[in-house]
């Protein structure tokens, strides 16, 4: 069984055109849109001589809508598109991300071992039971 390349079927150059077609619009959006403004301008879509400019905050989108009158002119004298409307939408937030796990460093045996001597030198007091307890839960991590 063998199968065929992408490009072979006939819709790829239609799909490929608007491809070019929504890249050079983006292009010119952004070109036209403040340089503050222009990293978070994610992406647009043209549906019915309306121009979607999507955003990645409110924020953004706030102080985009200052430049929707140049960015129209720009989009119709630059293409063949007639827009007679610009809306700018908000993605949705990225989900959270964890960090990636922090190593601990968990001191040597011999460094527990000696914060464990050195309690058992102390006296009777908070220091003593402090100084055990920590030894004792330092030697529990460096078992695991």
């Amino acid at each position: 069984m063998s199968f065929k390349s992408a490009f072979s079927y006939s819709n790829t150059s239609t799909i490929q055109l608007q491809l070019i077609k929504h890249r050079r619009i983006l292009t010119i959006i952004l070109s036209v849109s403040p340089e503050k403004i222009q990293t978070h301008i994610k992406d647009c879509v043209i549906k019915n001589n309306t121009l979607l400019i999507y955003v990645s905050s409110a924020a953004w989108a706030s102080q985009l809508r200052f430049c929707s009158a140049q960015i129209q002119q720009a989009v119709n004298a630059q293409s063949n598109e007639r827009i007679n409307k610009i809306r700018i939408r908000v993605l949705a937030p990225e989900p959270f991300k964890m960090q990636e796990e922090i190593t601990k460093v968990i001191p040597s045996v011999e460094s527990i071992n000696m914060l464990r001597d050195n309690a058992d030198s102390l006296a009777e007091g908070k220091l003593k039971d402090a100084l055990l307890g920590l030894s004792k839960a330092l030697q529990r991590y460096n078992q695991s």
